[in-house]
């Protein structure tokens, strides 16, 4: 839909008087007379979007004050459907990006995120929802992308003449299949399954995708978390892993760094030791070689050959140091 029929939809849905509409990504910023506004567009079927909606209240309802309040339409609904996709409205937060370098903030992101699993316990589902699933399924799936990464190859091995971006895979392609098994197996040998159906049974979510565009500061320093479209039924470990990625990659991977994180994620969800060794091999698997690799040969992203190259680059330069942290790390 074009942002004058989507105007449309909204002041028949709201009591807003639009005086400007603007596409940013998948959402849409308003302003009014009196205030801004931000339109989240969901590109899901209903059951999955309902999921995703029901999460972000269930949070609210639990008292986790940090994700924006979605604002009711005229008949008392939670969202609108525009087109073929489904949306709901929130106020626009002033605000900026988070910065994981910045130890302070860090601190304060880790702690909102252990309050956010805490108040994700206890979510019940209906028949309504179909939500994705993480619990007991990580090895099936880092197994997958191993294979996915072999099918990579054989595309490669296809080609009559290969690309910069083509060698450089191809030529570290075994080692990082190597370390996916490596982590397949370290899983395997672990209390992983136990861990997860203990996990089952408090029945939270992860918002899986903390990115730091995706925790905001708004002006009186308090943060806001946004973008709940990958939200999935599935292991605090596996986001408190990923946010440890994203606040570490790129030469940053250091014992103070890591303790900052989890020890202010323990102030309001403490981290147990039984989980750390799960945590080890959630960060040791390929993640970005085997990703980079989708988006090149699967997706075929129109993103330019340079822009590949330096991404794969950047993830190769990264290896060793990683590497090193998580043998000592999680001794």
């Amino acid at each position: 839909m074009d942002t004058i029929n989507i105007s449309r939809v909204i002041e028949n849905n709201y009591d807003i008087d639009i005086r400007y509409i603007e596409q940013i990504k998948n959402a849409y910023k308003i302003d009014s007379k009196d205030r801004g506004y931000c339109v989240k567009v969901i590109g899901y079927k209903f059951p999955h979007f309902y999921f995703i909606l029901s999460a972000m209240k269930h949070l609210q309802k639990k008292g986790f004050k940090t994700v924006p309040s979605i604002i009711k339409t005229k008949n008392n609904m939670d969202f609108i459907k525009l087109g073929d996709k489904y949306a709901y409205l929130t106020e626009w937060i002033p605000s900026r990006i988070s910065n994981y370098d910045n130890p302070i903030e860090l601190a304060k992101v880790a702690e909102k995120i252990g309050e956010l699993h805490t108040c994700s316990t206890g979510f019940i589902l209906d028949r309504r929802m179909t939500p994705r699933y993480g619990w007991n399924k990580w090895i099936s799936t880092f197994s997958t992308r191993c294979d996915e990464m072999l099918d990579f190859a054989h595309r490669i091995s296809q080609k009559a003449k290969k690309s910069e971006f083509d060698r450089l895979y191809l030529e570290h392609l075994d080692e990082e299949i190597e370390r996916g098994i490596a982590s397949i197996n370290g899983l395997k040998e672990s209390n992983y399954f136990y861990l997860m159906n203990k996990e089952i049974m408090k029945c939270g979510f992860c918002h899986h995708d903390l990115a730091h565009h995706n925790i905001l500061v708004d002006r009186n320093g308090e943060l806001n978390i946004i973008d709940f479209d990958y939200c999935i039924l599935d292991s605090h470990i596996h986001d408190l892993s990923s946010l440890m990625i994203r606040a570490m990659k790129d030469g940053k991977w250091s014992k103070e760094k890591a303790d900052l994180i989890l020890n202010n994620y323990s102030i309001s969800n403490e981290v147990k030791d039984e989980e750390l060794n799960i945590m080890k091999y959630f960060i040791k698997f390929p993640q970005v070689f085997w990703q980079v690799g989708i988006q090149y040969y699967w997706e075929q992203q129109l993103w330019g050959e340079d822009f590949f190259v330096s991404k794969l680059k950047k993830y190769l330069d990264d290896r060793e140091e990683r590497e090193e942290f998580l043998e000592e790390y999680f001794r």
